[in-house]
Parts: C-alpha cells; structure tokens; sequence
C-alpha cells in the first residue's frame, strides 16, 4: 500500500520536473544561436547576418537574412549585396548566394551548405561608392 501511495503523491512532482526539465533543454537549443554580427572592413555599412532556420543543417535549403544600415543610421537601400559559402581549410570554391531586396536595409537569398562542420560566411555589399565585406564563421551541423 505504502509504495502505491507514494506513487501518487509523487507522480504530479515528476511530471512537473520532467515537463520543466524539457522546456529548458528545448530553450537552450534556441538560446545557443544567437544572431550573428560582424564589424565591416569600412565604416561606411554595418551588417548583421540571420539565418532561417537558425541553426542551418548541410543540404537543407537555408535562407540569409542580412540587414544593412549606413554609417548614418539609416538603412542602405539598392545596394548590390552577396553571400559567399566557404569551408576554410578546404580546397573547394565558394557558393555563391545572390542576395535581392526583401524591404529597405533588408536583403535575402536561399543557399544550401553542402556538408557539416565550419564554414564561413562572408558578406559583401556596394552602393554608389560604399563597399562593405564581413565575414561570419558557423558551424553546420
């Protein structure tokens, strides 16, 4: 009788532990990514790099977020921009991703990495007489 009490008692607790214990675990799989940012070569663009998903996975399609704003603040529009895919190491040549305009300062572009492990990003943009280069490292899984 004893241990079939306890059972009940105790079940609810565990549950509630077991429930909590998968919210954190789950939580921190998001928290681990966190956007990715780059000081450009020049001050003349500031770029920030997303992705979607977040967590790219080798050979999935994956779209690249990349926001701009000019050394005024403001967001650079009908800029030429690029998304380079390189492994570093690698004797392979780099995947190109157009970027296009989504919304002023925004630009995307859907890529694929071919295989997990360390890659590179490195964004490039140009608008009348502004250049920018920044380099993002990630892991692919």
């Amino acid at each position: 009788m004893f241990p079939l009490r306890f059972i009940r008692r105790c079940a609810p607790a565990a549950l509630a532990l077991f429930a909590a214990l998968l919210l954190i675990v789950g939580c921190a799989r998001q928290a681990t990514v966190p956007a990715r940012t780059a000081a450009p070569v020049s001050d003349d663009m500031r770029v920030l790099l997303t992705f979607s998903p977040a967590a790219p996975r080798a050979l999935d399609a994956t779209t690249f977020i990349v926001h701009t704003v000019g050394s005024d603040k403001r967001p650079v529009v009908n800029a030429q921009m690029t998304a380079d895919l390189t492994m570093p190491g690698m004797q392979m040549p780099p995947s190109r991703v157009s970027l296009t305009p989504a919304a002023p300062g925004i630009y995307t572009g859907q890529g694929r990495f071919s295989m997990p492990g360390q890659w590179a990003v490195t964004v490039s943009g140009a608008d009348e007489g502004r250049r920018t280069q920044a380099v993002f490292p990630i892991t692919v899984r």
